[in-house]
């Protein structure tokens, strides 16, 4: 059995489609629609499962359109933020996730010649310094950062009018903006700054999560690919002697689960062509097919590689559906503003963040808490 994929090239027209590797010539039979990924229902991923996602996830919040965290002009919008800040400012990095934005502002404060103290907070037990040891530019930058687990956007536990800029990188929008906001006004010293890039409704951010969970769902929902392939690991572990392993394709009940496998596989590669890119979900399961029949393995071996890509891809769905279910619309958005002047910040602008002059990737908001003769003046 061959299962493999390899990533086609992107084409320059994003409007056509890469053409998947061909293999089985076997029609596709749709025998009924997914459900639309934007129309997931609101929830929001428990503490313990985003905890398990950062665990075993990167070290950036996107990974997709060549890591654009560090580069570009999402790069160049948090070093605006940066500049205008005093030598020993304080950061606060909310929903700090793997800590992408507390290490860029870590690595500026050691380029430029300051010395930040950078707090990275977040609800899930985030541990993302000791998967960051190995790089040893990093090792350097996490002397100014301090991650901490157990603080929700909503409660952060600082003292108050403590921080210097308030930061957070699709992350303010989960939760409870209205006191998300509030904890941000109470923690940020008069005249401090609040920057934050927060999820579009039309970025590619969100339409990969959507083609991502598409995949996922037909390889493994409306496919179930994983659990055809089980049925042919357990027929398979029947068979013990050198003998009886050759005699497997003679039997009939065998033969008739690794068919099934193989029509099933050819469907969803013939569904590829569909997506911008096929990688993001079925390549990672029809890859990972291929280990579970790589040669020489037991039979536990394998079963314990399908469970590996069940958890992996039911992982990957719920963080996909909480992003789905967190992004704001437009009137969303547009209420996320007003919760923050509610809180007595003052919102200086905000503008869709574009990277590379294409890929539009969210929203971005810029704003301050009022000194306090400008308080005066409000009131």
């Amino acid at each position: 059995m061959s299962y493999s994929w390899r990533r086609p090239k992107r084409r320059r027209n994003a409007a056509t489609p890469p053409t998947p590797r061909k293999a089985w010539p076997l029609s596709w039979r749709n025998d009924r629609p997914a459900s639309p990924a934007n129309n997931v229902p609101r929830r929001l991923l428990t503490d313990d499962e985003w905890e398990q996602f950062w665990r075993h996830g990167s070290v950036t919040t996107f990974e997709r359109s060549g890591n654009p965290n560090y580069d570009g002009e999402i790069r160049e919008f948090w070093e605006r933020q940066f500049a205008t800040l005093r030598e020993s400012a304080r950061i606060v990095d909310l929903a700090t996730g793997n800590g992408a934005v507390a290490l860029l502002a870590a690595e500026y404060s050691a380029t430029h010649d300051r010395q930040f103290r950078v707090d990275a907070l977040d609800r899930a037990g985030i541990r993302p310094e000791k998967d960051l040891q190995e790089a040893e530019a990093a090792r350097e930058w996490l002397k100014s950062v301090r991650f901490r687990g157990g603080a929700p956007n909503e409660s952060t536990g600082l003292e108050g009018e403590c921080a210097d800029l308030v930061t957070s990188q699709y992350g303010f929008e989960y939760g409870d903006p209205s006191a998300s906001a509030r904890e941000a006004m109470r923690i940020l010293k008069p005249g401090g700054r609040i920057a934050l890039i927060t999820h579009h409704a039309n970025s590619v951010v969100v339409r990969e999560a959507r083609e991502g969970l598409d995949q996922h769902r037909l390889c493994l929902r409306r496919e179930q690919l994983l659990t055809r392939a089980r049925r042919v690991v357990d027929a398979m572990a029947s068979a013990e002697s050198d003998f009886e392993k050759r005699m497997l394709k003679h039997d009939a009940r065998t033969e008739n689960l690794r068919r099934k496998l193989n029509a099933a596989v050819a469907r969803v590669q013939q569904q590829a062509g569909q997506f911008s890119d096929p990688g993001n979900g079925i390549g990672f399961v029809l890859n990972g097919l291929q280990s579970v029949f790589a040669p020489g393995l037991q039979a536990t071996e394998r079963r314990a590689t399908i469970r590996r890509l069940r958890e992996a891809s039911d992982a990957y769905c719920l963080r996909m559906e909480d992003l789905l279910a967190a992004t704001p619309d437009a009137g969303e958005f547009d209420r996320l503003l007003d919760h923050l002047r509610s809180a007595g910040l003052l919102v200086d602008g905000w503008f869709p963040l574009v990277y590379r002059g294409e890929a539009l990737m969210g929203w971005a908001v810029a704003g301050r808490k009022p000194r306090a003769e400008e308080a005066a003046a409000m009131e």
